[in-house]
């Protein structure tokens, strides 16, 4: 049985060379042959589509086959469920995984052949009703880490950025949620960091990548490793900069305080809404209010959002869903606005790479005055929406406006619970 392509929207032509590629002919006796050429087509279809990953979810019919295509999952294929399942025991295999337990979720990294070299894959594994669900995500063997400037933020947030991470001394924040491109940014702030000779090291989970001139180690909860002992343990390595992957818990975030708090620079990520929500977060950690105040110097709150292709991007009157999303916002509603069409160059998505909408927070006197009185976090907005600070709502209208993305994706990232945090001068 051959896969079948289901392509959401007619403009997708998405995994032509899979198509191509299937065997027309029965499996036959030999089904590994047959696995590893479906596997490495997989694969070449999905680095010719800049997917990041490859899902493969069971159902009662067999697998969907999804890509992350700048974030968004997009379906693609269906595979017999006996093409599925082989699958995912080749990818388990590979990655030295357990094939025959699919009773508990499974990690792991896979080397794999596919347009003529051996591609890094991390392997995942889960058990659901309808069977294991894989998902692989493609890891470059050249990654290039993105410099500061070309992340998406704003020619004053850049400034201020840029200039606050060089003279802090203290912890350096990241917030928002999965996915939203914090790893990236807190390393385009260590590529602005490497020249100033200093002695950087990090504790992460897990070290995808190796960085050169970088000290790096990987999280082995397992061995007793965690964020918390790893962080200690990086203290006695005489570092000048010291990174964290993330902030999960109760004891990372005391661990981070305490290295903050020795005049170390200290960088991490945490889950939280919006730059404000960040000190709520804290607080939820345990953290004291003073201790807050005293260790806490900036934040960068952030999300993703696809960018408008160039190429086939178009301006016209708002649609009435538009108009009153705008309205409710009491945001100004425009004559003409930027939507995605559709071209060859973007696989007919309309869409093509993505960027970051920002906020950025220096903690002055005044603010940290505020959370020294437990100030909440609708007090802490109104001080910042006094001095003019751009919240993520601001930033990601500005995009639209200059047609660098659309008002869909600002919906699709945000939702109404997400701006009404950040939304108005007067929230």
């Amino acid at each position: 049985m051959n896969p079948t392509p289901v392509i959401p929207r007619a403009s997708q032509p998405l995994l032509s060379r899979l198509l191509e590629k299937r065997l027309d002919s029965p499996v036959g006796t030999d089904e590994s042959l047959h696995t590893t050429s479906l596997l490495s087509a997989l694969l070449e279809d999905a680095q010719r589509e800049r997917a990041s990953d490859v899902h493969l979810d069971p159902d009662s019919g067999g697998y969907q086959v999804r890509l992350r295509i700048d974030g968004a999952l997009i379906d693609t294929i269906r595979l017999p469920a006996t093409d599925g399942r082989r699958l995912v025991r080749t990818c388990k295999a590979l990655a030295n995984l357990d094939p025959s337990n699919v009773r508990i979720p499974q990690d792991g990294r896979a080397e794999v052949k596919a347009c003529g070299h051996e591609l890094a894959v991390r392997v995942a594994v889960a058990p659901t009703v309808a069977g294991e669900k894989l998902n692989l995500r493609l890891l470059p063997a050249d990654v290039t880490w993105r410099k500061l400037g070309e992340l998406g933020l704003s020619a004053p947030d850049y400034e201020l950025l840029r200039g606050a991470v060089l003279d802090a001394r203290g912890m350096v924040l990241l917030s928002g949620p999965t996915g939203s491109g914090k790893t990236t940014t807190l390393y385009a702030l260590l590529q602005e960091l490497r020249p100033t000779n200093k002695s950087i090291v990090t504790v992460e989970d897990p070290v995808e990548y190796l960085v050169d001139g970088i000290t790096q180690i990987q999280v082995n909860e397992k061995q007793g490793l965690t964020f918390a002992e790893g962080a200690k343990g990086l203290l006695r390595l005489d570092p000048d900069i010291i990174l964290m992957g993330e902030m999960r818990d109760a004891a990372s975030a005391r661990v981070a305080l305490d290295i903050a708090d020795t005049g170390h620079l200290f960088l991490s990520s945490v889950h939280a809404r919006d730059a404000v929500a960040t000190i709520t977060a804290l607080r939820n950690f345990g953290l004291q209010d003073f201790e807050i105040a005293a260790s806490l110097d900036l934040i960068v709150a952030q999300r993703l959002v696809r960018r408008l292709c160039p190429k086939c991007r178009k301006e016209e009157a708002p649609t009435a869903a538009e108009i009153k999303w705008l309205e409710l916002f009491g945001q100004p509603v425009p004559k003409k606005i930027w939507h995605a069409a559709g071209c060859p160059d973007c696989s007919m998505t309309g869409y093509r790479g993505r960027l970051g909408i920002f906020e950025v927070w220096r903690l002055h006197e005044e603010e940290a005055d505020l959370i020294l009185k437990h100030a909440d976090e609708h007090t802490l907005r109104r001080r910042l929406r006094k001095q003019g600070m751009s919240c993520l709502l601001e930033d990601d209208l500005a995009k639209i406006a200059e047609g660098i993305t659309t008002l869909a994706e600002m919906q699709a990232v945000g939702g109404f619970g997400f701006y009404t945090a950040g939304a108005g001068k007067s929230a």
